[in-house]
């Protein structure tokens, strides 16, 4: 798995067993998000209401609502510090620390703040202040709660860790979540499409280039995802970085 994270800029896809805290999870993700979907028995099992189709869509205020509800919650935080998330982090890394920003993520029908376009992970926080997230270059465990498929997953581009880190633009309701990479700097090749099952994921380096896949109309099936990052305590990680946002950088650092 290490070779395929150094070499491809992330590994195959593998299974976590996260045994019951998965399934409360989901059940928390359902009791959210029940009223939005379509008419079904909810005596059906979990694993089978966690795919159903929303029958309406959310509102901007009622998604940030049911994600912040699910970012805080103690269900995530049992997945967060999984002793199996863990070891698989021990499989690429010496001494995984858990990471300051471990995120759940929900791909909600027509949430266009749901969809990110080609970033790489390092650029989304290269510029903060944080104490908690500087120079700590996290892997990330891209775990899938519901499954993915060609429709509604992220890409990879093979190698682009290789590169260096692009300078990033800032998008509102995102952050600093776009690159400013040019169109022949993407290999379309090299795009790896990421379909998984439930409790699936995958891993990679922070300066690969990934997006959302983009939007395909009339998919009305939620995706759920939670983005997992622990760094190694004893890595010292070098890289190229864009000299722009290397001054950009430097401007915040003295003035502001």
């Amino acid at each position: 798995m290490k070779n395929d994270f150094l070499e491809k800029g992330f590994t195959k896809i593998f299974y976590v067993d996260l045994g019951i805290d998965l399934k409360r999870l989901q059940e928390k993700i359902y009791s959210l998000t029940s009223k939005l979907l379509i008419d079904h028995n909810p005596s059906i099992g979990i694993s089978e209401r966690i795919q159903l189709p929303f029958k309406q869509l959310p509102t901007n205020n009622d998604w940030s609502a049911i994600m912040n509800k699910i970012n805080d919650s103690e269900e995530l935080k049992l997945i967060i510090n999984s002793k199996n998330v863990i070891s698989a982090f021990k499989e690429i890394q010496g001494s995984p620390q858990k990471f300051s920003i471990s995120t759940f993520r929900c791909r909600f029908p027509d949430q266009s703040r749901s969809l990110y376009n080609w970033h790489q992970d390092e650029g989304t926080w290269y510029l903060s202040k944080n104490k908690n997230v500087q120079n700590k270059f996290p892997a990330t465990m891209w775990f899938s709660v519901n499954g993915a498929n060609e429709n509604d997953s992220i890409q990879l581009v093979t190698g682009s860790h290789k590169k260096k880190l692009f300078d990033h633009k800032y998008v509102e309701g995102q952050g600093f979540f776009t690159a400013n990479v040019k169109e022949k700097e993407i290999d379309m090749d090299k795009i790896f499409t990421v379909k998984t099952k439930p409790s699936e994921a995958i891993m990679f380096h922070p300066l690969m280039l990934h997006r959302s896949v983009p939007y395909a109309e009339g998919v009305l099936r939620p995706r759920y995802s939670i983005d997992l990052r622990y760094y190694d305590s004893n890595s010292n990680f070098k890289f190229d970085k864009s000299y722009l946002f290397y001054l950009k950088k430097l401007y915040r650092s003295i003035f502001k």
